[in-house]
């Protein structure tokens, strides 16, 4: 049952689900976090109705009346470029009686034509017919109501990257964002014509909370064990057909002692671990445009756009380069649903050869049907079954590389330029999971402002 129908609200104490004590080495999630239904409605009106949530990227949609469908929270959105090119996002709502106008996940048109009595709006919203008016016998005060689709409080957009609110009190999206742009930015300019959409998608719904997904991307300690059959795929071709014709991605790189990594938590509960001194990035599709890079943004900018690394923008996407680059767009249906919509973006301009690489490894470690996407799905749905254990109150999941933490940049943010609030840096075999401590604490800091706020309107 939806938490907003139960009067009087009764306050809840939401510092007892994350317990934070670093300087007791202590750092907690409760459990009922991933497994309490009135929680997880709580965190929708709370946190995805009440912050920045991502729609969509340009290269979705190109050309004029193009349109993604999308969510924030559980409310359907229409993404659209209309026919004056300029691009909206309205809630997926007929205004009279309320079905859904788009039922595909993209299209064009620019015309929506409500299927159940037929009104219908153009690609900027406005409606152009009620069906039958004249006859209708409508009253003056319906007659001065605006029909028109509802366009959602706020949408911005960061180089063709879209994030809308549907409330007016969020800071600016620049503001939001911060210095993780550094990551974002890093994908962006691996082309001087920027990015663009590499048809096709990889969605999956899977049996657990929504925040597994988001933990998952920026764990490298799961890699060698969850993946293992992935491993030894890679190893079989080398074996039995020499060296591997598609240059699959090599989990050494994230599992060996040779490589450093840094971790970073931003402000707005935004995480980022960035991979150096890899090997094998020759095999990355990138590694044929490093020399134009490198000539036009320097050897420092260069390597990190072209190493490993993944960006989670709290709560709604995380931007993925453990392969090949990939967007993961995270729907929570309820508390132990999550819809994953997943879709690549590549370089403009890349070679031939190199897009073919892109797409071979995507399919590889990336796609529902790969080697690699299926095992973690999987795991999610045994730890939501895990959570079930509902005598216990914790797991001891946070606390793996929080001796390494340190306030502010590492060195290698200092080298970059840009100002994490947290930092930890070490061995790739560190592989840390103190990472969480940034989102978490925006989980906490959200719950508790979104509670104040609502029990101040009763």
């Amino acid at each position: 049952m939806d938490a907003r129908v139960n009067e009087p609200r009764v306050a809840r104490d939401f510092d007892k689900y994350v317990d934070e004590r670093l300087d007791e080495g202590v750092f907690r999630v409760h459990l009922d976090t991933f497994r309490d239904p009135e929680l997880f409605e709580l965190e929708m009106e709370y946190i995805w109705e009440k912050t920045w949530i991502f729609l969509g990227h340009d290269a979705q949609i190109p050309e004029a009346n193009d349109f993604v469908t999308t969510q924030i929270g559980r409310q359907p959105v229409i993404l659209q470029r209309g026919d004056d090119a300029v691009v909206r996002a309205f809630l997926n709502h007929c205004t009279h009686r309320g079905p859904r106008l788009c039922k595909t996940q993209r299209g064009n048109t620019s015309r929506h034509t409500c299927p159940y009595h037929g009104w219908m709006f153009d690609s900027q919203g406005k409606c152009l017919m009620v069906t039958d008016e004249d006859a209708g016998g409508y009253s003056d005060a319906f007659k001065s109501m605006s029909h028109d689709l509802h366009q959602i409080a706020r949408l911005e957009s960061h180089r063709g990257f879209y994030w809308g609110s549907l409330t007016n009190d969020v800071p600016t999206l620049a503001e939001y964002l911060g210095d993780a742009t550094v990551f974002i930015d890093a994908w962006i300019d691996q082309s001087p014509n920027e990015l663009e959409w590499v048809k096709g998608d990889a969605n999956f719904t899977y049996d657990g909370n929504w925040k597994m997904v988001l933990e998952n991307c920026l764990d490298l300690y799961h890699a060698k064990t969850l993946h293992a059959s992935f491993g030894n795929a890679v190893l079989n071709r080398f074996k039995n057909m020499g060296e591997d014709e598609r240059k699959a991605i090599n989990l050494d790189d994230f599992v060996n002692a040779t490589a450093n990594v840094s971790y970073y938590n931003f402000e707005n509960g935004h995480g980022a671990l960035w991979i150096h001194n890899q090997s094998n990035q020759e095999d990355r599709p990138s590694y044929a445009m490093y020399q134009e890079m490198e000539a036009r943004v320097g050897s420092k900018r260069a390597e990190m756009m072209l190493s490993g690394k993944v960006a989670e923008i709290f709560p709604s996407i995380l931007f993925v380069e453990s392969a090949t680059f990939q967007m993961r767009m995270i729907r929570p249906i309820s508390v132990d649903k999550t819809e994953v919509y997943a879709f690549c973006l590549a370089p403009k301009g890349e070679p031939a050869e190199a897009r073919a690489l892109r797409i071979r490894q995507y399919e590889d470690f990336f796609s529902t049907s790969g080697l690699a996407t299926p095992d973690d799905t999987a795991v999610y749905r045994a730890a939501q079954e895990g959570h079930q254990a509902r005598v216990l109150e914790w797991n001891q999941g946070y606390h793996r590389g929080i001796e390494q933490l340190q306030q502010g940049p590492d060195e290698k943010a200092k080298e970059m330029g840009f100002n994490p609030t947290l930092s930890i840096h070490g061995s790739i075999a560190m592989q840390s999971e103190a990472v969480y401590i940034g989102p978490y604490r925006e989980w906490l800091k959200k719950m508790k402002a979104g509670q104040d706020n609502a029990l101040a309107k009763l």
